[in-house]
């Protein structure tokens, strides 16, 4: 869904001891290596700590600055250097750890504590340019795996962070669980535009601090369970950037934000249990958030020749500030015929937090804050499961209803063009889903999931005629029409407990656009990947052997226009 939740939770230390370890290699000299240990140390006390390695993987090649190094844009610009060409851009060199403490100090209450640490030196993800780059480049080549620049896109960060969560039951029928958070990141990235001249080279530095509280109650009394709490967020984020763009307006900009946001909520749900089988649930939140935006945009002029004037209305100095608040909540009914089934419909509004656009402002008007998306979903579905069943089937419908939505805009900006997060219009989205899990035979597991979506912006808002002729009726950005998978394996028994699972699986997603204003359509794709398994009688280990996109299919999960003098790129 769109207002869906990813719960991940860190394997706990257990009541036994447990090792595990995962060593993966593959294609362009990825690997991958993880590894956990834990266990209880005495009755009350129980630690697991893991880590994880990857190396490896960059397929891409920069062709570095061939044809445009020793030349300068004008007299005092220091010359374009030479970059020879590098292959495996785009290489990991990433480590994280983690180590999780559980206390036990009583079968009432549960203590856990988590410390977490990461490390990233890798490669920055870097864009191909098949045709004209935001910049105006144009590649001598369509060859999707390399580009030209006259940097290697980096990253530095390190991330520390933990957490503390106490589980108490208060009564039989009443607990308390009480979280704290906290996460430091400092970064450095750079970034190339797919230009071997120096047009907007891109050089990040961010410190961002984040703190979160929760609280929640939840008691059972007669039919009738529920959970009431309060969440409390905070966060700030310090951007120091620099934009090399020598060879365009022979000068180097300069940036400096702050933005600083605190959020604070109570919330609550209830289930009733009408009936064995019948269940209404209603939930209810307030959310209060506040937000500052502050910084300026400069032009640094180290060459004393700068034309930036030109293009851009330097310096740019913003202090703004946001806040909002909104009550979201759903309302569903269940109804479970059997302990394997389930139909159920839901009404539910959603919101999604207004604030400041990160990318570099050019003009007061980008910084000026936008408006909290809302969403009003209306969902039926039905799920068939359980054990010993030949099937398992899940199924839904689905219609969404937007205000003030929150999409990526096409700008340009001097000759460059960028793309700026700001509210664009409302839009509708109708949708459905299949999930199917089928055993034909003993051994065998077939797959499919497809789904469908109906996307369109009914009411494009700009003061400009022609953005809203334009936009009006548009799909949104990643919506395809149509998209499925479908997976299959069968287990061979090899005799005295040994097992060999073939599996193969087939993803297809159709055509779709990437940005509000329907420049740009990817391509539909289907990938095929394959996978062998040899498992001993125990279970204690795998050893596999696979293929992702085995016919080599080429495509994009992302494409941004150019915007020339003939129009759209």
């Amino acid at each position: 869904t769109t207002a869906g939740a990813v719960n991940v939770i860190s394997r706990q230390p257990g009541n036994a001891f447990s090792a595990d370890a995962h060593l993966e290699y593959g294609s362009h000299r990825r690997l991958r290596a993880e590894v956990g240990v834990g266990g209880p140390i005495n009755q009350v006390l129980g630690v697991r700590v893991a880590a994880v390695q990857a190396r490896g993987g960059g397929f891409m090649t920069n062709k570095g600055t061939q044809g445009f190094a020793g030349v300068s844009p004008a007299a005092g610009v220091p010359p374009l250097p030479l970059v020879p060409e590098s292959n495996h851009v785009g290489d990991a060199d990433f480590s994280a750890q983690r180590a999780t403490l559980v206390i036990t100090p009583s079968t009432t209450t549960r203590i856990t504590a988590q410390l977490n640490h990461a490390r990233d030196r890798g490669d920055n993800s870097q864009s191909d340019v098949l045709g004209v780059s935001a910049t105006g480049f144009k590649e001598p080549d369509t060859d999707p795996y390399t580009f030209y620049a006259n940097l290697l896109p980096k990253i530095d960060s390190k991330q520390s962070g933990g957490h503390l969560r106490i589980d108490q039951q208060i009564s039989g029928d009443l607990s308390l669980t009480a979280i704290a958070a906290r996460v430091e990141l400092d970064r450095g990235y750079t970034f190339d535009p797919g230009d071997p001249r120096r047009r907007f080279d891109l050089d990040y530095n961010d410190r961002i601090r984040q703190s979160t509280a929760e609280i929640r109650l939840h008691g059972k009394r007669s039919a009738v369970d529920w959970t009431v709490g309060a969440f409390y967020f905070q966060d700030s984020v310090l951007l120091k950037s620099t934009l090399d763009a020598s060879d365009l307006v022979r000068t180097v900009l300069g940036t400096d934000y702050e933005q600083r946001r605190s959020s604070w909520a109570v919330f609550g749900e209830t289930d009733w249990h009408l009936t064995p089988k019948t269940t209404l649930t209603a939930g209810l939140r307030y959310t209060d958030e506040t937000a500052s935006f502050r910084g300026k945009t400069v032009d640094r002029n180290p060459y004393g020749v700068s034309v930036a004037s030109s293009a851009f209305a330097l310096p740019v100095q913003f202090d703004e500030s946001f806040a909002d608040n909104s009550v979201s909540g759903r309302v569903s009914l269940s109804y479970r015929p059997d302990n394997g089934s389930l139909i159920y419909g839901t009404y539910s509004r959603g919101f999604k937090s207004g604030g400041f656009d990160g990318s570099t402002i050019f003009s007061r008007g980008e910084a000026l804050p936008f408006k909290s998306e809302t969403v009003d979903a209306l969902e039926l579905g039905i799920k068939l499961f359980g054990r010993g069943k030949p099937f398992s089937l899940s199924a839904a419908a689905f219609h969404y209803d937007f205000s003030n939505l929150q999409a990526n805009s096409i700008r340009q900006i001097g000759s460059v063009t960028t793309a700026v997060r700001t509210n664009v219009a409302q839009a509708t989205m109708n949708g459905a889903e299949i999930d199917l899990v089928a055993y034909p035979v003993r051994d065998a597991r077939i797959g499919l999931n497809v789904a469908y979506l109906q996307s369109k912006v009914d009411n494009f808002v700009s003061a400009n005629a022609l953005e809203v002729a334009r936009r009006n009726g548009n799909e949104l950005p990643d919506a395809p029409g149509l998209s499925a998978n479908v997976n299959a394996s069968y287990t061979v028994r090899l005799g005295n407990g040994w097992k060999l699972e073939p599996q193969v699986n087939i993803s297809f997603v159709g055509k779709h656009w990437k940005e509000i204003d329907n420049f740009v359509e990817v391509d539909d794709r289907t990938l095929l990947g394959v996978r062998m398994a040899l498992t001993p009688p125990d279970g204690s280990w795998t050893l596999a052997a696979f293929g992702r996109n085995i016919t080599d299919q080429k495509y994009f999960t992302g494409l941004i226009p150019a915007v020339t003098s003939a129009g759209v790129v």
